[in-house]
């Protein structure tokens, strides 16, 4: 078994480095958008001839709306892509959140773009003839991206499971892709024409590049296959899943980072789950997930037996104390098992003998509910800067600290804090949002808030 080194952690890109490739990164599509916009002007259809006054700038708008809603499909295929190249310039969690608004501009394009063009046209209605197969293409991908965009940001509402609805939305991705190149190069004849129709072309090449790569990622992870090494336990409904490998180096991470797996076992399910790295790259020879089994499929993990077979896309993420100052002065806001990727950065720093001031607030429901209590223990020895404070919700029979992390209750718990540290924030997506929140207004500076999301 090959240990992982000291220095086995990805080159980290600084903070102008990443401003400078972002900022490259985001004149890329703004030029394609440009570009597209232009298509109507200089390659006009011989529907806009006959077209005056408002009408031909609506069938203009409409165009226009329609090529760059294709665009941001394209854009929307690169963003859900897992690209590691994007993820180290912005982080993964940031992406999701770009396509989930993304989704929303889409949707929106798409339902303007006919009612502009059906106006210009004094038409309400498709008619029923064969001649209008593209209209009637449009208005499907119309409803499917409508669709796609609600069932997406409404999923847990809707109760549609993770592991159900994902792979749904990528083939519906897929149809919408082949949906759009039907309708927009038979719509009208501005892509006869020779440039439009290969930009058009072109794009959709790309498109299905990228879809190729996302499809055949589990076939290049098959060969960086890891095994389960042990399953223990890690506290109430909580266990620790250990993954080695006999012949592969363990990939590079951060502490903080998260990696998606995928199990190959009689015993469980082979779908794919996001979670956060637990272990130090530096702690040990193999990676530590710690999991909450409370989910019908992390249910299932206690399952598993050694020689159970892991694949693992990943790392991912820009969730790491080490793309900061070494002397920055940290804060730890955690709720539950969201303290996995903090529990990653304390183990570095213990390993590493960082002696800077840590301020960790840990939210549980109830003592049981804390995983690994010793471990904790043993890091606030070894770490003489570290204060641990827990915080229970559900336990008012234990002494210490009460109830939920309010304005009062951070104010006083941070009351010893520089308003300019580093803080970390990790738990259920309402608890963070109001945390936030309630730092903002206690003077912490917003850049130097940061979250992860570890629901997708």
């Amino acid at each position: 078994m090959q240990p992982i080194s000291p220095e086995h952690v990805p080159k980290i890109l600084s903070p102008r480095l990443r401003l400078l490739f972002g900022s490259l990164i985001v004149l890329l599509p703004l030029i394609v958008i440009a570009g597209a916009i232009s298509i109507p002007f200089n390659f006009e259809s011989s529907s806009i001839l006959y077209k005056f006054g408002l009408d031909r700038q609506l069938l203009l708008a409409g165009q226009v709306m329609g090529l760059v809603a294709g665009c941001l499909l394209l854009l929307q295929i690169t963003l859900g892509a897992r690209l590691k190249c994007l993820d180290r310039v912005f982080g993964l969690n940031r992406l999701f959140k770009y396509h989930r608004f993304n989704g929303f501009i889409i949707a929106g394009l798409v339902i303007i773009h006919p009612i502009a063009i059906f106006i210009s046209d004094d038409r309400i209605f498709i008619p029923l003839q064969w001649r209008y197969w593209p209209e009637f293409v449009g208005l499907f991908l119309m409803v499917l991206i409508g669709l796609m965009v609600i069932t997406s940001h409404w999923r847990i509402g809707l109760r549609l499971a993770f592991h159900r609805w994902w792979p749904i939305h990528r083939a519906a991705a897929i149809l919408a892709v082949f949906a759009f190149g039907f309708h927009v190069l038979s719509v009208n004849d501005t892509f006869e024409q020779k440039l439009p129709r290969i930009l058009a072309i072109g794009a959709l090449v790309l498109c299905g590049l990228i879809f190729l790569w996302i499809r055949t990622r589990r076939l290049r992870n098959k060969r960086k296959s890891f095994r389960v090494a042990a399953v223990e336990p890690a506290g109430a409904d909580a266990l620790c899943l250990k993954i080695v490998s006999d012949v592969h180096h363990m990939p590079a991470y951060l502490p903080g980072q998260f990696s998606f797996i995928t199990l190959t076992s009689t015993r469980v399910s082979s779908e794919e789950h996001p979670f956060t790295i637990a272990s130090s790259p530096t702690g040990s020879a193999g990676l530590e997930f710690v999991v909450r089994t409370t989910g019908d499929w992390t249910g299932q993990l206690k399952n598993l037996q050694p020689q159970d077979r892991v694949f693992i896309d990943g790392p991912f993420g820009l969730f790491s104390h080490l793309l900061l100052s070494e002397q920055k002065e940290i804060i730890m806001i955690a709720g539950g098992i969201g303290v996995t990727p903090m529990l990653s950065m304390l183990r570095y720093m213990a390993d590493h003998n960082d002696q800077r001031k840590i301020t960790l607030i840990w939210s549980n429901q109830t003592p049981n509910n804390i995983i690994l209590p010793h471990e904790f223990k043993n890091l606030a020895g070894l770490l003489k800067g570290l204060r641990i404070v827990h915080v229970l919700t559900r336990a008012p029979e234990c002494s210490g600290e009460q109830g939920h992390l309010d304005r009062p209750k951070l104010k006083r718990l941070l009351s010893n804090c520089s308003r300019s540290s580093a803080v970390f924030v990790c738990g259920p997506a309402q608890m963070m949002q109001d945390v936030y929140s309630r730092l903002v207004s206690l003077g912490f500076q917003r850049q130097m808030i940061f979250m992860e999301r570890f629901s997708l």
